[in-house]
């Protein structure tokens, strides 16, 4: 069974913009890249499966039920979302950022226990992020404030991660770093669904590739499936060439002039 499903989601903004009949499933060890245009429904297909969304017809289901009979803190247990551009009031540190993933586990009122410090301490270190505990969130650079929502998702030790353009902020080390710790945690069992603008980038790491059109799934399966010179030209309008990575093998898009 699914730990995650869509079926037949339908949901709209306005009379401008619609997702229509979204059916997906997301399995432990799944690594799924949805790619698409600027436009076309990709974070709001992420915010549908967080469940921060209800969908006008379909269903959203976890582990076969539906989110909207589910506690957010038992979502929270198993779901954990990575969103783009997160800015606090507070002053918070990375270490207390990076606690806030803890929150599903405790009760009202309730303090940290030896099993919230050591699941911090882990998120802490396999983003590397041991030496900026005491740094102030709101004064990171945008690609280091990614990393502490990256550690904080990792410490609420979910079996599916949702990320919603985890590298925009990122250079290429940073990119590099993450999806290199995304491919680790895959390998483990956690299920990653990744909403990616870098089609390159989601060739290379990505088992599965979504490609969003307009409100509506236009192809899916393994990247050789979905990337190619003809489907590219469909979703985004580009001219392309694909060639081969030398090392890993996946297509990979060559922009034309």
């Amino acid at each position: 069974m699914a730990l995650l499903s869509l079926e037949k989601v339908n949901f709209s903004y306005n009379s401008s913009f619609r997702l229509e009949d979204i059916s997906l499933e997301v399995k432990g060890g799944d690594f799924i890249g949805i790619i698409g245009p600027n436009g076309s429904g990709k974070s709001t297909l992420i915010k549908l499966m967080a469940g921060f969304l209800l969908p006008h017809s379909g269903r959203v289901n976890l582990e076969g039920q539906p989110l909207t009979k589910l506690e957010r803190k038992a979502v929270a247990r198993k779901v954990a979302v990575v969103s783009q551009g997160v800015h606090t009031d507070f002053d918070f540190t990375v270490e207390e950022m990076v606690s806030l993933g803890r929150l599903p586990y405790l009760r009202r009122w309730q303090s940290e226990g030896p099993g919230d410090a050591e699941a911090i301490e882990r998120a802490l270190t396999m983003t590397e992020l041991d030496s900026f505990r005491l740094r102030f969130f709101n004064r990171l650079s945008g690609g280091e404030a990614q990393r502490v929502m990256v550690a904080q998702a990792l410490a609420q030790q979910p079996e599916i991660m949702l990320l919603d353009e985890p590298t925009t902020y990122m250079d290429m080390a940073y990119q590099k770093d993450m999806f290199a710790l995304m491919s680790q945690l895959n390998q483990k069992g956690l299920g990653i669904v990744a909403v990616l603008h870098d089609v390159n980038l989601a060739a290379l790491y990505c088992k599965r590739l979504v490609a969003i059109r307009a409100g509506k799934i236009y192809a899916e399966g393994t990247p050789d499936q979905v990337i190619t010179r003809e489907n590219i030209a469909a979703i985004y309008g580009c001219t392309v060439e694909i060639s081969r990575h030398p090392l890993a093998g996946c297509p990979q898009v060559i922009m034309l002039p």
